[in-house]
């Protein structure tokens, strides 16, 4: 199965070859071509701070419109502490809780360590909630889940363990779950839910095989490959729009995406094998990473492609895309430094550091403001920080 884990934190880790505010006070083609030229760069803007634990790396990871932004601290080699920040407010979350996704309404999910073990959990309003567990068993780690997605009415997206010892793609309404069942094996995972309900992820086949799945109308359904052995589903956005990567009859890697039973390839950048997909927005745009002679970038939108170039020859990394267009991720300098960027409207801006060397982005929110992290002048340890427009 394609895991459910994502990286704690990440700094630079592409190599140039490869709907209101919270109080946190309350209870197709295999070798497509750019359709831009290389743009324009902005200058940096500041960086903000979030000071956690001496000598504890940080980053943040999600927010919203409201201000609201959620992240974490990596305090020990097996322990992050999660945390909220808004206007200036700290607010620690409790059990060892690792945010990972917000709605807009400020609806926090993500992964704790509960008492049988990993555990989902749901932060809403200034109440932390451990959601349950599909089953498990007494064997170490015998009972796991966690939370990957929430939607504006607040249903959480995930995977649990089931009694017979499986994993399966879930869904939680409040504190119930449900069992989406899986495309015939043993196993799947959720990776996204939009407002509609839709949700979409990986499941095994009979045959064993991992394949790309929407759960609608109360069924799991199968959306094939791009010719190849496997796929995944990564996202999903309100027009029913389905992104994810799929293996292809030439053994490469491909991103896709999928509506109303077609499978389309969104194919590559001119002179890379591999593509996958990162992000898609209510606006149809979709975030691409290609890859094979270099790592770059680009936007497939109805068909079109447009390249987010960086600076010089250097990588580019995307990592985040909202609905008003706007594209975040990590780009190479000249001096071989990864730095932050935000893409607009063809305009790339360095959005610098804390006053070190590095600095990475990990997400977007819809009022524009890049997550991520950054490293100081004092000290090589990454603190969480942010960019605002």
């Amino acid at each position: 199965m394609v895991s459910d884990r994502q990286p704690v934190a990440r700094l630079a880790v592409v190599a140039a070859a490869s709907s209101g505010p919270v109080n946190l006070s309350n209870p197709t083609s295999a070798d497509a071509s750019a359709t831009a030229a290389r743009p324009p760069w902005q200058a940096r803007p500041a960086a903000t701070a979030v000071t956690g634990p001496p000598g504890a790396p940080g980053l943040l990871v999600c927010g919203n419109a409201s201000g609201l932004l959620a992240g974490l601290w990596q305090s020990g080699r097996d322990r992050v502490d999660g945390f909220l920040w808004q206007a200036d407010t700290v607010r620690r979350l409790p059990g060892s809780s690792r945010p990972i996704a917000m709605s807009s309404l400020g609806v926090v999910v993500g992964e704790m360590i509960g008492r049988q073990g990993p555990q989902a959990f749901r932060w809403s309003y200034g109440i932390h909630s451990a959601l349950p567990y599909l089953g498990g068993t007494d064997i170490p780690g015998g009972h796991f889940s966690i939370a990957v997605s929430v939607n504006g009415l607040g249903l959480v997206a995930g995977s649990s363990s089931t009694d017979s010892g499986d994993r399966h793609a879930c869904l939680w309404r409040e504190h119930i779950s449900e069992d989406l069942g899986t495309l015939g094996g043993p196993e799947s995972s959720a990776a996204a839910v939009n407002d509609l309900g839709l949700v979409v992820g990986t499941s095994q086949t009979r045959s064993g095989a991992d394949h790309a799945f929407v759960w609608s109308d109360r069924r799991m359904h199968d959306l094939g490959t791009l010719g190849g052995t496997w796929s995944s589903a990564s996202g999903v956005n309100n027009a029913g729009l389905v992104i994810g990567s799929s293996g292809t009859a030439d053994d490469r890697t491909h991103a896709f995406c999928w509506q109303n039973g077609i499978m389309t390839d969104l194919g590559t950048l001119v002179g890379d094998e591999h593509s996958e997909a990162v992000a898609v927005n209510n606006a149809g745009q979709v975030l691409v990473r290609s890859y094979g002679g270099g790592v770059r970038a680009f936007l497939w939108s109805g068909g079109d492609l447009t390249e987010i170039h960086g600076f010089g020859e250097g990588w580019v990394d995307p990592a985040g895309l909202n609905d008003s267009g706007v594209v975040c991720g990590t780009v190479e300098l000249p001096a071989g430094d990864g730095h932050a960027f935000r893409w607009r409207h063809g305009v790339v801006t360095d959005l610098g550091t804390l006053g070190g060397r590095q600095s990475s982005a990990s997400h977007v929110t819809a009022g524009g403001v890049v997550l991520g992290e950054a490293v100081s002048v004092s000290s090589p340890v990454p603190h969480a920080a942010f960019w605002t427009p």
